[in-house]
């Protein structure tokens, strides 16, 4: 029997109405309408939150609120944006199940706030919008620092606030009482809408918390509002009295700090749910979680918590393996997918011998090369996962993969620079291990460090304006060395290696060709001499990988 038994519902009631938006507010701040802890944080941009004032101003529809209704007490979140929420012991609760996003921006606009100048929120810039009087649009600002141009919205519900903000500004107009007539006639009409705007809400009552986000599923017409791991993680709650409630989504938030302490900060959630799902041999690319039976979600749940502790350390393996491959930060991973896979195998085999270690290196390589995750299916990838757990539980190497090719021929050298790009990444990755250094020939240590701080900014271009042809060639960049200076690099590679030897000038995948035509100002000479010879120090690198191209007549390191 489980441990956490799910509410029997006698019948479920979906009651629609229409709110007045300053009782949603009121709900929301005084906490008898809470946000369930599987929801995600808040993650508006500015002019994302301007936009919805800018509609309930015109009146347009901002789409509709769920609300689920129960006597079960759910974990909620603490705080959201600039609010705190009371406690709800003894006081009946709705729970927001779609619809945070745009509430809370109104409420962190329309609601006045008690300060004591100790709030610590590192988004609080966000929370102060005001309508500029001058523009006649909403913006982020203080309207207190500028009381002449900007009108706190914090005043617009609130009769007493309104008349006090309207005096603060005649007395910044002075005498000019045509403008001030103006203006105040244009917050009235501001406050009018606010004030009688109303917001279409959707109460779901005599439901279990499966079927409440069942019911948003399939309500939601614009797609899934939740992430991949939040669905899940609100499918699978329990509050059991027994053990401690298990909230995927949180554990999903401590792989997330694991990895970005290991500069693989930029993995999305999705990516590792997929691990965990991998790992569990469960379907990666699974969508339609609301059609798991009640029977399944509760045998898949006590796995789920198994399977977050192993993928856990699996996660760890393969940040470790690919930092011996040479990946040091997931902004130079070139597909995602490839931590997946590799987290899949060494949760099956958590220590590889030195073959497989081999069988998994040449597979990376091969992979980023060919592009192969970029064209590739999505049943073809989650066969090759079966297929990797399988080969990492044999003792044997097989000859060839069933689902990829390991002679795979290798993408053209990149026509365009585009860090997005995982082409462009596995340059990036030539170009590091060519092993940088200063000028003096000493070795720059962890030169992808600048890349994994900084992303794009630390790869600079050369010269500023090539011939349009050459314009976007990855050719014209290069990894800056650390004390450049921002800005092109022309000037620092030409009074710093103009006279160094040429082991530091190969470092930078450079020779005294290119130098000659960089000290010449010969853009278009430079960016093809450059070009040619990066080709030939990445096929140098293929052949030390042990990737060969089709039609040589030899076979690939894996089946010698």
């Amino acid at each position: 029997m489980s441990d956490f038994p799910e509410e029997v519902p006698s019948a479920v009631e979906v009651r629609p109405e229409v709110v007045f938006l300053y009782e949603l507010l009121e709900q929301l701040t005084t906490g008898t309408l809470q946000i369930p802890r599987f929801q995600r944080p808040f993650v508006w941009r500015k002019d994302q939150m301007t936009d919805l004032l800018d509609s309930v101003y015109k009146q347009y529809p901002i789409g509709s609120l769920l609300i689920w209704e129960t006597d079960l007490k759910i974990a909620t979140l603490e705080r959201l944006g600039p609010f705190t929420f009371p406690p709800t012991i003894g006081r009946s609760v709705g729970y927001m199940l779609d619809g945070h996003q745009r509430l809370v921006t109104l409420a962190a606009a329309l609601v006045a706030r008690d300060t004591d100048g100790t709030d610590d929120d590192p988004d609080s810039d966000l929370w102060d919008m005001s309508w500029n009087l001058d523009a006649k649009r909403f913006q982020h600002g203080l309207a207190i620092e500028h009381p002449g141009e900007l009108f706190p919205l914090t005043s617009l519900l609130d009769t007493l606030r309104f008349f006090e903000s309207v005096s603060r500004l005649r007395a910044a107009l002075g005498a000019n009482s045509d403008l001030m007539n103006s203006y105040t006639d244009e917050v009235s009409r501001l406050a009018r809408a606010f004030q009688s705007y109303r917001v279409p809400v959707i109460r779901i009552r005599r439901t279990t918390l499966s079927e409440a986000v069942e019911i948003f599923a399939r309500l939601n017409s614009k797609g899934q509002a939740m992430t991949a791991d939040q669905m899940v993680s609100a499918l699978m709650y329990r509050q059991g009295q027994k053990k401690e409630s298990f909230d995927l989504a949180e554990e999903i938030d401590s792989i997330e700090e694991q990895l970005a302490e290991q500069s693989f900060g930029d993995i999305d959630r999705t990516t590792i749910l997929r691990g965990i799902l991998a790992n569990l041999d469960e379907d990666i690319y699974r969508t339609d979680w609301t059609r798991l039976t009640s029977e399944r979600r509760e045998r898949l749940l006590p796995r789920l918590q198994e399977g977050v502790d192993r993928t856990s350390a699996s996660f760890d393996r393969a940040v470790a393996f690919l930092a011996d491959t040479g990946v040091h930060t997931s902004r130079l991973l070139p597909y995602a997918m490839q931590l997946v896979l590799l987290s899949a195998f060494f949760d099956r085999d958590p220590h590889p011998d030195s073959a497989k270690l081999r069988f998994l290196q040449l597979w990376f390589w091969s992979s980023s090369f060919s592009g192969w995750f970029g064209g590739a299916n999505t049943a073809r990838v989650s066969s090759l996962v079966r297929e990797f757990r399988s080969v990492a539980s044999s003792s044997e190497m097989p000859i060839k993969l069933a689902n990829y090719d390991m002679n795979a021929a290798p993408v053209p050298f990149p026509s365009s620079y585009d860090m997005r790009n995982a082409r462009t990444r596995t340059l990036l990755l030539v170009m590091l291990s060519l092993q940088p250094r200063y000028p003096d020939g000493h070795l720059i240590e962890e030169p992808w460090r600048e890349i994994a701080e900084k992303g794009p900014g630390a790869v600079g271009h050369v010269f500023g304006e090539p011939p349009s042809s050459l314009a976007r060639n990855p050719a014209n960049r290069m990894i800056r060395p650390p004390g450049a200076a921002r800005g092109l690099l022309r000037s620092w590679i030409d009074r710093n290696l103009r006279d160094a030897d040429d082991e530091v000038l190969a470092s930078h995948a450079l020779d005294r060709s290119t130098m000659d035509a960089l000290h010449k100002g010969d853009v278009s000479g430079f960016i093809r001499t450059r070009q040619l010879l990066l080709v030939n120090v990445e096929s140098a690198f293929q052949r030390r990988v042990g990737l060969v191209r089709r039609g040589r007549g030899s076979r690939s390191a894996q089946n010698r």
